[in-house]
């Protein structure tokens, strides 16, 4: 594994909050610029087209989400494998683990894109989507869908990038292809005159193009393809089925989470287009605003797993609480910038008075609540890092789906209140942590005793490779 003169980031060892801060950085940027994708797409066409045509590309991104959410989520298998081969100092490992985690990816992104064009239809059903925009909705997503491989394959070459301590390079990559993005989407809608389908072909050119840079990157770093599919099933499924057994109750977790805003959007459909709009450009600006705590998480998992690896326990433990202050102090007085501009961060998406009300009333809502998501997304990727996937993801999956559309179905019977909308989201995340807490307090200890009892075999339901 080539690491000389590269902007490599070392967990085991040296100070720990700068290290944080230096990794963390490139990866909430990247991931702002990953959020511009289908931002822009919705401000342009919010601006250029019509503001049904704003609520046809809303009402696709809990679809988007739940696609992308589960194979991102895969990844993070892919990560705590090579940052564990990374951790141990075995450049050769590291660079099996490589090809295993990317081959995989590149068989897997070409999968979700057939299945995702087959079933666009029956997801958009599943949102209760209107005659109104059904049809440049099922435009754009299935657009969208074709492309999704390219997404798929990106983001799990960046999860390895970062698992070896480079989180720059994917943030160049995405800077670059981000612009592009920007450029295309204006072009087509606003000049070609390509509606949805515009926003949806400048998105897939501009991922192909991120595939293709981290592609190369990878090759340059392991000095040797990163794609070898016959090497990766002959020698490599052990890896494969590690990183699937920790990445994949993660990317379910994602999915289902997404799934569940697919039905929240049945509900949110039995408003005007005005409301569904403006509750779409809201749901933008969350994403803004939760994608720093996000990010925190995924170094935490990654600090975690590279001490493990280097048998760092006393190091490991104490992952939680370096991003859970690194986390609270981004996150909060983002929350406080956005509630006090909240109608002129949704004016971006549309100037119509019922999409700015609904918006910012939603923004505004959520900005007071944002703390309880913190606290979840950083325990877990501290329990993520020591293998611990399974059950964290029932206990989210309880909280975020099954108590938040108990509280849907109960509370919608009873008024038909926008409110009832906003709560259902701090909702979900406040059941969450609270059964994440209860459970991390009962395992913390045994993971710790786990993990010093096994050596560098990871602890949890999964044994990483």
């Amino acid at each position: 594994m080539q690491t000389q003169g590269q902007k490599v980031i070392n967990f085991t060892t040296g100070g720990v909050i700068g290290k944080l801060i230096l990794f963390s950085v490139p990866i909430i940027i990247s991931e702002l610029l990953q959020n511009l994708y289908n931002s822009v797409d919705s401000i342009v066409v919010g601006r250029f087209v019509s503001d049904a045509a704003l609520a046809a590309v809303s009402v696709c991104t809990p679809i988007v989400q739940l696609m992308v959410g589960f194979f991102n989520g895969m990844s993070i298998g892919n990560t705590v494998v090579t940052a564990k081969a990374f951790g141990s100092g075995d450049e050769e490992a590291t660079a099996r683990a490589v090809r295993y985690a990317f081959s995989f990816s590149v068989a897997l992104g070409v999968v979700v894109s057939v299945l995702g064009i087959l079933l666009a239809p029956v997801f958009l059903d599943l949102t209760g989507c209107n005659e109104e925009i059904y049809g440049e909705a099922i435009t754009y997503l299935r657009i969208y869908l074709a492309g999704l491989m390219f997404t798929v394959i990106y983001n799990a070459g960046t999860g390895i990038l970062r698992a070896i301590g480079d989180s720059r390079t994917p943030l160049y990559i995405l800077a670059f292809t981000s612009v592009l993005n920007i450029g295309l989407d204006v072009l087509f809608v606003a000049v070609f005159h390509w509606g949805t389908a515009g926003v949806g072909i400048a998105t897939i050119l501009a991922q192909g193009l991120s595939m293709l840079l981290v592609a190369a990157v990878l090759k340059s770093r392991i000095k040797s393809p990163c794609i070898a599919m016959k090497e990766t099933w002959k020698y490599g499924r052990k890896t494969v089925l590690s990183s699937v057994s920790i990445g994949f109750s993660a990317g379910l977790q994602n999915a289902l989470i997404s799934f569940s805003n697919i039905f929240v959007w049945s509900y949110i459909n039995r408003f005007p287009t005005g409301v569904a709009a403006g509750i779409g450009a809201a749901n933008k600006v969350d994403r803004f605003v939760v994608l720093p705590c996000k990010s925190l998480a995924m170094t935490t998992t990654t600090f975690v797993s590279q001490n493990l690896g280097a048998r760092n326990y006393e190091r490991a433990r104490k992952g939680f609480w370096y991003g859970f202050g690194l986390c609270a102090a981004v996150t909060l007085p983002l929350t406080a910038l956005v509630y006090a501009f909240a109608p002129e961060a949704v004016g971006l998406f549309s100037q119509d008075a019922a999409v700015i009300a609904a918006g910012a009333g939603m923004t505004r809502y959520l900005s007071r609540l944002y703390i309880l998501l913190v606290i979840r997304d950083v325990l877990l990727g501290y329990l993520r890092g020591y293998g611990r996937s399974r059950m964290p993801m029932i206990l989210s999956l309880i909280g975020m789906v099954g108590i938040r559309q108990i509280f849907l179905a109960v509370a919608t019977a009873r008024s038909s209140s926008l409110d009832i909308i906003y709560a259902s989201f701090p909702i979900g995340w406040g059941a969450a942590m609270v059964l994440l807490l209860i459970y991390a307090g009962i395992v913390v200890k045994k993971m710790w005793r786990d993990a010093e009892a096994e050596g560098d075999a990871p602890p949890g339901e999964a044994q990483a490779v």
